[in-house]
């Protein structure tokens, strides 16, 4: 309620891949992305995506006790950085980030 600001970092260090390649998880090659933002409150509109979305990778917290003020929230990115080479971070757009097709 006070600071609603967040980041997010993703490491490759969490998956198989640096190991493999024999990275050290602080070296460069073994690529980061940061995102940086704020979490707000979902809209009305947006609240049932919302509890789609999360209960169907999470089905028990469907369960969870509704007298503890739980509310659905998102995370507005509004800044990207990725590490993934030596020479510093790469800024990437959030419009950039949401058009790439999987």
């Amino acid at each position: 309620q006070i600071n609603s600001n967040a980041s997010l970092t993703v490491s490759l260090a969490q998956t198989p891949y640096c190991k493999k390649h024999r990275y050290d998880p602080q070296n460069p090659l073994c690529a980061h992305i940061i995102f940086c933002g704020s979490v707000v409150k979902v809209s009305d509109s947006e609240v049932g995506l919302a509890k789609k979305a999360l209960f169907s990778r999470h089905p028990e917290m469907e369960s969870w006790p509704k007298d503890h003020d739980w509310f659905f929230a998102k995370f507005n990115i509004t800044n990207i950085w990725v590490l993934d080479y030596f020479g510093g971070l790469k800024i990437v757009t959030p419009e950039e980030y949401y058009s790439i097709k999987p």
